[in-house]
């Protein structure tokens, strides 16, 4: 096994202060140079509420064309793939059972909180 030197190279003993000697090669420069981080993070696009009201409009969409494809097979069935209208429905059934799970949570966790007093 070849021995790792330069700025790769970081002993376990350094780290831990004991125990056996375990060469580490870091993947990335920045992993151990010691310096503390900016603390900066991404900030967020938009409030709870904003990304809440996305989310629930997206699931009232992906509804909506899984409704139109279907009307459309029933209507003009030459101008629609059987393939397309069976993908939107499903995307549509498990963006809903999805928003369904999450407003079911959030019901348990209000009422697991409105136990506490």
């Amino acid at each position: 096994m070849e021995k790792l030197t330069g700025e790769c190279a970081m002993n376990i003993a350094e780290i831990a202060g004991r125990g056996n000697i375990v060469n580490l090669l870091t993947t990335n420069k920045l992993h151990f140079t010691g310096k503390e981080g900016t603390g900066e993070t991404d900030a967020p696009s938009g409030s709870f509420t904003d990304m809440l009201k996305g989310a629930i409009r997206k699931v009232n969409d992906l509804q909506a064309d899984s409704d139109d494809l279907s009307r459309k097979m029933v209507t003009q069935p030459d101008s629609v793939d059987i393939h397309q209208v069976m993908i939107a429905g499903q995307k549509a059934e498990i963006s809903l059972s999805f928003a369904k799970a999450i407003r079911d949570e959030a019901i348990r966790t209000y009422r697991e909180l409105m136990n506490l007093r």
